[in-house]
């Protein structure tokens, strides 16, 4: 029973997963903007949030800020960067789209992606990663020298005579 009640694994391994899954679907969302990047333009021009040229522009950057961040994202490379600018791209989403965005979905989807984001900015990419690759070549292991004293002692012992004491005669 104590296998229901116990926390194990680690926290590492939580921080891949949640750099995986979101790494890629926010690198194939960029893929997919950017194989037809006429459209997204258009659509971005269409929420008329922007002015046309400013729509243009971020019509245009975005999704190749996805599809790079979100390979930095997978790897585990410039985490604190990577998650606070995905973060940022999120959160732009969510003001445009709205939190909710149609009848029969309870929130945007983009809420938890931001959370997870924050996750990540926050806590790191965990062990497994970029970073904690190159943390560790930065990092040299501090030697501490150690010196220790072997004293060696002489036990010279007398041999001790026996006392023999005689028991007094009973009464």
């Amino acid at each position: 029973m104590s296998l229901f009640f116990k926390a194990h694994g680690s926290p590492s391994i939580g921080l891949l997963l949640i750099r995986l899954t979101l790494g890629t679907y926010t690198m194939c969302l960029g893929i997919m903007q950017a194989s037809n990047i006429e459209d997204y333009i258009t659509k971005v021009k269409a929420m008329n949030y922007f002015s046309e040229n400013v729509s243009f522009i971020f019509g245009f950057i975005t999704p190749f800020i996805l599809i790079i961040f979100g390979a930095l994202y997978i790897m585990g490379f410039f985490t604190p960067i990577t998650s606070f600018t995905l973060a940022f791209i999120t959160i732009v989403k969510i003001f445009t789209i709205g939190l909710f965005p149609s009848s029969g979905i309870p929130f945007n989807k983009d809420l938890i992606f931001f959370v997870c984001f924050l996750t990540t900015f926050f806590a790191g990419a965990g062990v497994m990663s970029f970073d904690a690759l190159l943390d560790k070549k930065r990092k040299k292991p501090e030697v501490i020298e150690t010196v220790s004293a072997v004293s060696t002692v002489e036990v010279i012992a007398e041999p001790t005579k026996e006392v023999k004491t005689e028991d007094s005669p009973a009464t």
